[in-house]
């Protein structure tokens, strides 16, 4: 089971983690609640409030656009995973505030929340990484296939591919969500009636099923992560290439100028030549603003992975760095430190489409009335 799955038995087994965990471990029982206090409860918290309603600003405006390309589709895919993403971790960590109205309803709704949200978070960072990677790969087609590209991809292709990623990597984990059984019962600490939840008999009977859970959530994100960074390998190099072969181009045409008006001036460049050095140059000024502004999201995409993917590693290759075991507050600590990247990065595509975007910024003016006077 992975650290979404885990936190569950955190839940149920609160009372006996301290006589459980050894007093070796690197962090101290004040140090988790602390971290958990500060990344979970505030941090994570405060940008899932902000990340519901950025998402929800991307997908209005490329509605509004509409859906005249591939990149407005995947993207409004990812914000839609995205809402979902920040939508429930704000609705899990309601925990916080809750407290400050009834214990036992804080208690009721963690349990709760943790069966739901807690899961909903994890499987939708996976489709938001893997859909990462399509778009990766989509720009990198665009540096590689400029000409061919925007007959492959056509908007009804780009929408077939994204619900399929959705589908699939989605479906992969699904059935998770049928392991455990949510019921009422008095709790005499409480003194009352407490929502609680435990393994059903389905999980009981199909425990190896949580085999194939750790190999699915470690192995979709590790591939995403390997797509991604060759991609961006490609699609900068190309970029650059793509810089060069217009600076040539300038200092050719400023050269034809002035052996127009000197003809003693020879040019020692041919064009010809360069153009048939490289044939894919044929990239438009647009297309190559859209590629950096999505190359920006893609290494944000990759940056946010490495947390993820290295915790899990971890997790593998070191025994007791998992959640009840030797380094419980570690694991603890870095679990909120890996949702504190996943959350930022399912909020902040609002500010890059925005500021790195002409269209997509007088788009969000024209709807919001903050049109300029300029």
């Amino acid at each position: 089971m992975n650290s979404s799955d885990l936190l569950c038995h955190v839940a149920l087994c609160k009372a006996v983690v301290t006589s459980l965990v050894m007093a070796s471990d690197v962090a101290s029982d004040d140090q988790r609640r602390l971290s958990q206090i500060i990344l979970d409860l505030v941090i994570n918290f405060s940008v899932c409030f902000f990340g519901i309603f950025s998402n929800i600003i991307v997908i209005v405006v490329f509605t509004k656009q509409g859906f005249k390309d591939s990149t407005a589709i995947s993207m409004t895919a990812v914000s839609l995973w995205d809402l979902v993403k920040c939508v429930a971790g704000f609705m899990q960590r309601l925990e916080g505030p809750l407290e400050l109205v009834s214990l036992v309803l804080a208690y009721s709704w963690t349990n709760v929340s943790l069966v739901v949200c807690n899961y909903l978070v994890s499987f939708s960072c996976y489709v938001t990484s893997v859909l990462a990677a399509y778009v990766a790969v989509e720009r990198c087609l665009c540096v590689i296939i400029p000409l061919k590209v925007k007959w492959l991809l056509t908007p009804k292709v780009a929408l077939f591919i994204c619900v399929t990623i959705s589908v699939v990597v989605f479906g992969c984990f699904v059935i998770i969500f049928g392991i455990y059984d949510v019921f009422l019962t008095f709790d005499p600490h409480f003194n009352a009636t407490v929502a609680i939840f435990k393994y059903n008999s389905f999980s009981n009977d199909n425990v190896a099923l949580f085999g194939y859970y750790n190999m699915s959530g470690t192995l979709w994100p590790m591939v995403s992560l390997v797509v991604i960074i060759i991609s961006t390998v490609i699609i900068s190099y190309k970029l650059k290439k793509a810089a060069e072969f217009r600076y040539r181009t300038k200092t050719i045409t400023r050269s034809s100028m002035k052996t127009k008006t000197n003809p003693n001036l020879q040019v020692k460049d041919n064009p010809q030549s360069m153009e048939k050095t490289d044939k894919t140059q044929g990239i438009s000024k647009r297309d190559q603003q859209v590629i950096k502004m999505l190359l920006v999201v893609i290494v944000i995409y990759m940056v946010n992975l490495f947390p993820r993917v290295a915790n899990y590693l971890g997790k593998f290759i070191v025994f007791d760095y998992y959640y009840l075991r030797r380094y419980h507050n570690l694991f603890s600590i870095m679990g909120y430190t890996v949702f504190v990247f996943d959350y930022v990065n399912g909020a902040v595509n609002v500010i890059i489409f925005y500021f790195m975007s002409s269209s997509f910024r007088e788009t969000t003016r024209s709807l919001f009335g903050c049109r300029s006077n300029t």
